[in-house]
């Protein structure tokens, strides 16, 4: 009769936790539901504008990029000079695009109380002594996003525009871009520059847990770097000057990645 008793207790704790996780999403989707409505009603200018501006001559990277070319003479580092051809081909390809961009302006704007949520769940559940070592991973998340959301912003967007706009497979092919793929292109580089960012919080929660090791992150430091410069061929000119405006920040958390690896393993070794 206890052991019955005991499971009903469990099951109505599991239960409680449930509607709590219920209660949270739901503050979540309501806050989401406002902002895009906000912005879809109140911005749609200004959300455009703001996609279609790196693309644009006087965009502060490609003006930084057009003084580069005249300070070295090189005019390959002189990006997005010329304005883009952009179509629409759909009858509901604008109506789209405002959806698209007003709902991730939404999930951009509304990420730090989405992580504010979610922490707020999960804390409870937590040790006094996690509680104190993860203080201020909220705010260490949202820092690490938003930084990555303008690096890919200001830095990857129009170098990516700039390569990808002007690359041609055979002479004879003009290049006319579609409206929905310029700007899938754009919010989804912002997006993931924002995730990709999380990759010291990421480190540091795979060494807390003893997945990954600082010397195993320096033991296969030469094919994180052949992957990174990889990557920065891809989305930049093909210069070094660009590549190495990717290259340098991407690698620097990497080895920042390493260095919470190592604290962490000497914290434990301590303790």
């Amino acid at each position: 009769m206890a052991s019955q008793n005991k499971t009903e207790d469990a099951e109505m704790t599991f239960g409680e936790h449930l509607d709590e996780l219920r209660k949270v999403l739901l503050h979540i989707g309501i806050a989401f539901v406002l902002l895009f409505i906000a912005l879809f009603a109140f911005f749609k200018g200004d959300i455009i504008d703001l996609i279609f501006y790196p693309s644009e001559s006087d965009f502060i990277t490609n003006r930084l990029f057009a003084k580069l070319a005249d300070l070295t003479g090189s005019d390959v580092l002189r990006i997005n000079a010329d304005p883009l051809q952009i179509y629409n081909n759909k009858l509901a390809g604008q109506f789209m695009l405002h959806i698209k961009a007003s709902a991730v302006g939404a999930l951009v704007i509304a990420f730090p109380y989405i992580i504010g949520q979610l922490w707020g769940f999960i804390k409870p559940a937590l040790s006094k002594e996690t509680k104190r070592r993860t203080r201020l991973i909220v705010w260490k998340i949202v820092f690490w996003f938003f930084l990555g959301v303008a690096f890919s912003y200001f830095i990857i967007s129009p170098l990516g525009i700039n390569f990808l706009a002007n690359y041609e497979a055979n002479g004879s092919i003009e290049n006319i871009i579609d409206v929905s793929s310029y700007v899938s292109t754009v919010l989804g580089v912002c997006l993931a520059g924002g995730l990709v960012f999380q990759l010291p919080l990421l480190i540091r929660l795979l060494a807390s847990v003893g997945i990954v090791t600082s010397s195993w992150l320096r033991k296969n430091r030469k094919f994180a770097i052949v992957v990174i410069l990889v990557l920065s061929a891809l989305i930049t000119p093909p210069d070094v000057m660009s590549q190495l405006l990717i290259f340098v920040p991407f690698y620097i958390l990497y080895e920042y990645g390493i260095r919470i690896a190592k604290n962490i393993e000497k914290r434990n070794a301590d303790r």
